[in-house]
């Protein structure tokens, strides 16, 4: 067994042993816009079942071998909806070799849907944390943007609804845990309606901005999620920076609020918020095994290697504009105007992932790739050699085969919550590849001592930065490579849910009166009585290939 597996077993068998601690005597309940499980019909016209691969799913799976969890998610497509009529008020009961969910779906108004997601989460929500708005000109708030604004509290209020209902019927106290920007508003619906041992939890994938830029929404709509915020019990970011703009947001906009910088707390109406720093991870052991191990991924590194320069560099990105693309490529032109050795030979291979096309500034930036790509490739390209080359499709599998050939991976995003990417790359990379990463990247507060490290719009500095990491020492570029891995593999998936209910432990003990325990504890029984509500079971097609976005 090699250090990093010895390691990744330690994590597991310490997420168990928590697990058995704090679920013994209480219910988890997720909530997340898009669940584990997405249903479509097989060949048979049945209806069936896929998990995720995510990382939320991944860390859940391993706890739900413990106790099953109840995960409540909106339908996301037809089969969704139907397995959710055909369920009616029982829970969906969904078995997996290595995973066991009890779901419910929230099915709310069509049209409700659409303007929570498509108009106020994306892209209202995400452009503002993200700092993507241009602000003389967006956003701006209209009479239909403030409908919008209503649908995403009917759409809120339809999940605080059925959380409250697994709340009430569960056999013990309940831990909530509520995913990202699309549920601000369900902890303040809930608060005064669930038992007051209830602990509620939030964990907030994506960037959170600064006090200034949250001035660009109404105060309705910013009070409104602040308030929820301080009335959860736990509050969780990516990087120490996000909670220090949280703390300081609620400072410049809730006058009658506490805020304690020393124990990173708001207290508001009496109740207090922990504020806490959960750097979300990867599964590493399952992403090496599939890189080793996955004929598709090994299929996928042979027909690429045909695609190789003598370098290569290598991105993997959704297209949005968050994530820096085009300034990337101009980056590398302008590395190969300074320095013409690497005309000729490194290749700049690119893996896009259209995502949210349907949103006209979305559609626009893959537009701007394009034209850019095509720039280069005219002005440089020869009859033997083109500079850039792009693979647009979501293929995780091929991206895995990417990651493990590259001699550099940029990752510039303009601001990430994290940025699994770095990650997965450091993990599974096998020739010593450098990481150029971007300051804006959450994982940058993790991986800056083994990266070289850049500003977001400087692409002179980042076209500097691809040079150095094309022309590293080798010894240099291993010795930083695995670094990188031992970083990613002391903070893995498993133990960025172990510090999440540590912390849950610790609060709890503290209302309990008691004190948290380190032992062995107890060999963990399910409850399977009759109280508990029916379940439906529903097949599995043994793949966890749907999409995790939470």
């Amino acid at each position: 067994m090699t250090d990093i597996e010895q390691l990744s077993e330690e994590h597991q068998q310490r997420l168990a042993a928590i697990s058995e601690r704090v679920l013994r005597e209480r219910a988890l309940i997720l909530a997340s816009n898009r669940g584990p499980i997405e249903f479509a019909r097989n060949e048979l016209g049945q209806l069936e079942g896929s998990r995720g691969s995510g990382g939320l799913v991944t860390a859940i799976s391993a706890v739900s071998r413990l106790t099953a969890p109840v995960w409540i998610a909106a339908a996301m497509n037809d089969a969704d909806r139907e397995q959710a009529a055909e369920a009616g008020d029982r829970l969906i009961e969904w078995r997996g070799e290595d995973a066991r969910f009890n779901l419910r779906f929230v099915v709310p108004d069509a049209e409700d849907y659409r303007r929570y997601y498509n108009e106020i989460a994306n892209p209202l929500l995400w452009f503002l944390q993200h700092y993507m708005w241009d602000a003389p000109r967006t956003p701006n708030i209209t009479a239909d943007v403030w409908e919008s604004w209503s649908a995403y509290e009917r759409v809120n209020a339809a999940f605080a609804d059925a959380i409250l209902q697994e709340v009430e019927r569960a056999d013990h106290r309940a831990l909530v845990l509520l995913q990202d920007y699309h549920l601000y508003l369900v902890s303040g619906m809930l608060r005064r309606r669930v038992r007051p041992a209830t602990l509620l939890s939030l964990f907030v994938h994506i960037p959170w901005p600064g006090p200034d830029y949250w001035a660009l929404l109404p105060h309705q709509m910013r009070d409104a999620i602040l308030r929820s915020c301080c009335t959860l019990d736990v509050i969780g970011f990516q990087t120490n920076r996000y909670r220090r703009a949280f703390l300081n947001t609620c400072l410049a906009y809730l006058p009658d609020a506490k805020i304690g910088y020393n124990e990173n707390t708001v207290t508001l109406d009496g109740h207090t918020v922990h504020a806490r720093v959960y750097p979300i991870s990867i599964d590493v052991p399952s992403l090496v095994h599939m890189a080793e191990s996955s004929p598709t991924v090994r299929d996928h590194r042979y027909r690429l290697r045909g695609h190789l320069g003598d370098q290569t560099i290598v991105r993997i990105d959704r297209v949005e504009p968050s994530k820096n693309i085009v300034r990337g490529f101009q980056a590398f032109e302008l590395m190969l105007e300074r320095y013409p050795e690497h005309r000729g030979r490194v290749k700049f291979l690119s893996f896009l992932v259209p995502s949210r096309l349907s949103v006209e500034e979305y559609g626009r930036y893959l537009e701007e790739i394009m034209i850019r790509v095509g720039w280069i490739n005219t002005k440089y390209g020869t009859g033997e050699w083109q500079p850039v080359e792009l693979f647009v499709g979501d293929d995780y599998e091929r991206g895995v085969a990417a990651m493990q050939l590259y001699d550099v991976l940029l990752v510039n995003p303009i601001i990430d919550g994290m940025n699994l990417v770095a990650k997965e790359g450091a993990t599974v990379n096998a020739t010593g590849g450098v990481i150029v990463l971007s300051e804006g990247a959450g994982a940058a507060e993790q991986l800056a001592p083994g990266a070289l490290m850049v500003s977001p719009s400087d692409i002179v500095g980042t076209a500097e930065a691809l040079h150095q990491a094309l022309t590293m020492p080798l010894t240099e570029r291993y010795r930083r490579a695995t670094q990188l891995k031992r970083i990613v593999a002391e903070q893995d998936i498993a133990m960025w849910l172990y510090h999440q209910l540590e912390d849950c432990e610790s609060l709890l003990a503290r209302a309990d009166g008691t004190t948290t325990t380190r032992e062995a504890p107890h060999t963990f029984e399910r409850d399977d009585s009759d109280e508990r509500p029916r379940m439906v079971s529903v097949p599995s097609n043994g793949k966890n290939d749907a999409p995790d976005d939470s």
